[in-house]
């Protein structure tokens, strides 16, 4: 079901994407900093800001990432230990009080 719904939502998008490049094929200048100048497309210079925005969020919460993961981690140990005290402490004999 997963796959279906991806591959619907994706041929959208992709048929957005070529409209889009194909309306905005005209060539801008980029100029950076020693006079770099590039002459690319519209499109590929939107897309490339569009990938390079996607990378530095990523690497930016990263880190937050990485903590939950560690956290996560602890969290399944510690319930997989509570477990083990629980099945031990039911395969303990009862013992009568009197």
């Amino acid at each position: 079901m997963r796959p279906i719904f991806y591959i619907i939502l994706a041929i959208p998008v992709i048929f957005f994407a070529i409209t889009f490049a194909i309306k905005n094929s005209h060539v801008v200048t980029l100029s950076y900093y020693f006079g770099v100048n590039w002459l690319l497309p519209l499109s590929v210079l939107l897309f490339a800001v569009l990938v390079l925005g996607i990378v530095v969020g990523y690497l930016v919460s990263l880190k937050t990432i990485m903590r939950l993961q560690g956290l996560a981690a602890t969290a399944k140990k510690e319930a997989r230990q509570a477990e083990q005290e629980v099945s031990n402490l039911r395969s303990l004999p009862l013992k009568d009080a009197v």
